[in-house]
């Protein structure tokens, strides 16, 4: 009778296991052995600081042959201790694990193997039913006979979720103790083994004496399945919890501040890999960004931002509008408001609420809002509450920070919440001559990832800092020089008369040099009717403009648009002497995989060196005496050109060192002008100074002239020769490309304009230079021109 009920027995499990079991497929192997789970991709700077993460799942892959004997010793003495003995299922370890159970009054060993573990987690779903126990046993016997223990262990050990939002040791072993799981030792190792099961109610960083007693039984179950002996686990046990774990300031983490290149390197991998295929790469993307660098350039663009906001008064000395003005924001504020607008909003009392001291009630249309203004923030004013910096009926315009239904606190949830953006926006790229990489990269004043990046993407007219383009275009044609004397009077053209900045201001022939320092919008029109619009197109894009420039004269007035990375990029290829090579952000990608891909642009001289140079020298007359002098207080030679846009809706400075390219821009998002005065030598100047102090710590070095350059004495007055009596003539030294070099000498006596001043371009009390034939030596000034010494007003710069 015993034996027919224990056929019986046996019979009935044969066939519940047949029944539950007959619809199962065989075990997709090539699912679990090409396993390529998400992992988190890293985004480093050039120092090796991490900036970002892309992920959707925070894991980082590690062999088996990675990983440490103690650790997977770990886990096998917490999960399942005869792992290398059973065959997917452990009955002996099931009654162990009962019993122990019941003995601890709660659950401290799993019944499940680790192969049944892999199976549940890869195979099957997570409900609790015969169905499914039944269905994992035979299964689990199945991947026992494809797949290899070491196989098995490894998809485990990158799989499972250690807390935290961490998967996998790797991941798991850098956020609570600062290093790889190559690197931890036999107490940490058991910490991480406690996790499985519970990560959340056993984490130690929330419980930490719950996860204490977990970890010491973990080390016992060592020593018990001779995973380990009494001595070697004794250190850890009466270890305390803090010496296990790293500080918080060691762990794992993202050091903020360079959004703009975490975004680029995103675009890259989703250009090279497509978008899907982002989350599983693994990848370690080093970066071009110095941080220190980055952090000052953002810095630099909000100093500068709120001293424009002071002189302006945006967001400051704000005054009760009147009536027409608030019934005009009112009606702009009418539709339907939504986080990161923009909106005018008027400013109205606070009824029945009463808010925190950094806040003011206001209204965008029908919408009720609660404008915030931050303690330290760009618009807060130290000596003022935001009642008295805000008063009721002033009208300022404000972002969006948070919709109705919020959570901030002490701000009714019924009312949106806004901070004031009255004020313009700035946007700075610093870049390395020798490298063409970009070492700083300011979008915006309060960059957030995947934000309006207006540094790469910010189609904005250059104004005159496209001239440079012009000027080189003539320089190129071999028909200008420096030297050429050109008329600065109106022209018409097709009833297009161009004028200067300052109205009806003509200054009659001048030579080339003066008229790119001093920024004349009638000199360049006439140098593009004379080129022809087709050549300044063609130079502008042999140095790296890409956007579609306009097919008329404006187009040397700088009328088209350019991005600011475009525009360092095309002032790049003339500070590497017209070796063009493309601005990189990224310098090296490492893919789990173990290939490695360094992007690279080979370099291409795409602009006669002499030229470039020649160039170069002009442009360091815009620092020098032109609309660019405030860049002199950088402390070094400086080539650039100022640029403001039609009606002041953009204040630019592109400039470089022969170390450093950067280009600062300001201007609002949505154009308008940016205030009385608010040019590139003013608004921008002082901003892309303070942004290059960063990049340029070396010793000041100078602008060193190709020997084929030709330098020669010229008359002033008419860019002809000075003949060997010079005696009443103001002469100085200039540079010329080979073969264009003037042939006839000045007559003296011939009219002298005033304001000149000798070459002397590339003298450096620091740094000594060649001295062009019959200059001063290095470092001795300049003789002053003999007719006297007058100079000219400095003027502010031409659209």
């Amino acid at each position: 009778m015993t034996v027919l009920l224990g056929l019986a027995g046996v019979a009935t499990v044969a066939g519940i296991f047949w029944w539950y079991a007959r619809d199962l497929e065989s075990v997709d192997e090539n699912r679990l052995r090409n396993y390529r789970p998400p992992q988190v991709t890293r985004i480093l700077s050039r120092d090796g600081e991490v900036i970002g993460e892309i992920y959707t799942e925070r894991r980082t892959l590690v062999r088996y042959e990675d990983i440490p004997s103690h650790v997977e010793n770990a886990f096998l003495a917490a999960e399942d201790a005869d792992f290398y003995r059973h065959e997917g299922m452990d009955v002996l370890g099931m009654v162990r694990a009962l019993v122990v159970n019941v003995r601890a009054g709660e659950v401290r060993q799993g019944a499940s193997t680790i192969t049944q573990q892999v199976v549940k987690i890869f195979l099957l779903s997570d409900e609790r039913t015969l169905e499914r126990k039944v269905q994992e046993l035979v299964l689990a016997r199945r991947v026992e006979q494809a797949f290899s223990k070491r196989e098995i262990i490894e998809l485990y050990l990158n799989e499972i979720y250690l807390g935290h939002g961490r998967y996998g040791i790797e991941e798991a072993s850098r956020f609570y103790f600062g290093k790889s799981v190559r690197d931890i030792d036999l107490g940490q190792a058991a910490l991480l083994a406690t996790l499985p099961k519970a990560p959340g109610r056993d984490s130690p960083l929330q419980q930490p004496e719950h996860a204490k007693r977990r970890q010491v039984w973990v080390l016992g179950q060592m020593v018990d399945h001779g995973f380990a002996t009494a001595e070697e686990v004794a250190p850890f046990v009466d270890a305390p919890m803090e010496r296990l774990l790293a500080p918080a300031s060691a762990r794992a983490r993202v050091e903020p501040g360079a959004e703009e290149f975490v975004d680029q390197a995103r675009a890259m991998l989703e250009a090279e890999f497509g978008a899907d295929a982002v989350p599983y790469l693994g990848a370690t993307v080093v970066t071009s960004v110095s941080l220190p660098l980055q952090r000052a350039a953002r810095e630099a663009v909000r100093a500068q931002l709120r001293a424009i906001d002071e002189r302006q008064g945006y967001g400051h000395k704000l005054k009760p509008a009147k009536a027409k003005v608030r019934a005009q924001a009112q009606l702009a504020g009418a539709t339907t408001i939504g986080v990161g607008q923009i909106h005018p909003a008027v400013i109205v009392a606070a009824q029945g609420v009463s808010l925190p001291q950094d806040c003011v009630a206001a209204s965008i249309g029908e919408h009720a809002v609660v404008v915030r203004v931050p303690a330290g923030s760009r618009y807060a004013e130290a000596e003022q509450s935001a009642a008295a910096q805000l008063p009721v009926g002033a009208v300022v315009d404000v972002r969006i920070v948070a919709g109705p239904g919020h959570a901030e606190a002490g701000i009714p949830s019924s009312h949106a919440v806004a901070e004031i953006a009255a004020g313009p926006e700035a946007a700075v790229v610093i870049a390395a001559v020798d490298s063409g990489e970009v070492l700083a990269m300011i979008g915006g004043s309060r960059y957030e990832s995947g934000g309006f990046d207006r540094a790469a993407r910010a189609l904005r007219q250059p104004g005159s800092s496209f001239k440079p383009f012009v000027y080189g275009a003539a320089l190129a044609s071999r028909q200008f020089t420096a030297a050429s004397l050109v008329s600065d009077s109106p022209e018409i053209y097709e009833k297009w008369r161009p004028t200067n900045f300052e109205p009806d201001v003509y200054r009659g022939d001048i030579r080339l040099r003066e008229a790119l320092a001093r920024s004349v919008n009638t000199i360049a029109i006439k140098l593009v009717d004379r080129l022809g619009i087709a050549a300044v197109q063609t130079f502008a894009r042999a140095a790296g403009i890409h956007s579609k420039q306009p097919d008329d004269l404006s187009i040397g007035l700088g009328t088209g648009e350019v991005t600011p990375l475009e525009l360092a990029g095309a002032y790049l290829t003339i500070a590497r002497g017209g070796s063009r090579i493309d601005p990189a952000l990224v310098r090296s990608i490492a893919l789990a995989d173990g290939r490695r891909i360094e992007p690279s642009s080979a370099a291409q001289q795409v602009i006669d060196p002499d030229v470039a140079f020649v160039l170069t020298s002009m442009m360091t007359q815009v620092v020098l005496s032109g609309t660019g002098t405030e860049a002199k207080a950088l402390g070094r030679p400086v080539a650039g050109k100022t640029g403001t846009s039609a009606d002041h809706h953009d204040a630019w400075f592109a400039g470089f060192t022969p170390r450093t390219v950067g280009v600062a821009w300001i201007g609002f998002d949505r154009p308008r002008p940016l205030g009385r005065s608010e040019t590139g030598g003013k608004a921008a100047v002082p901003l892309w100074v303070a942004a290059m102090r960063g990049a340029e710590t070396g010793p000041a070095l100078p602008f060193t002239p190709p020997p084929t350059v030709s330098v020669r004495r010229i008359d002033a007055a008419t860019g002809l020769l000075a003949p060997p009596e010079a005696q009443g003539l103001d002469t100085l030294d200039e540079y010329f490309v080979p073969g264009t070099e003037p042939v006839d000498e000045a007559v003296v006596g011939g009219t002298k304009p005033t304001g000149d001043v000798l070459l002397g371009l590339y003298d450096d009390p620091s740094a000594p230079t060649p001295s062009p034939p019959d200059s001063p030596p290095p470092g001795e000034p300049a003789p002053p021109p003999s007719g006297g010494g007058t100079t000219l007003p400095s003027v502010v710069d031409a659209p």
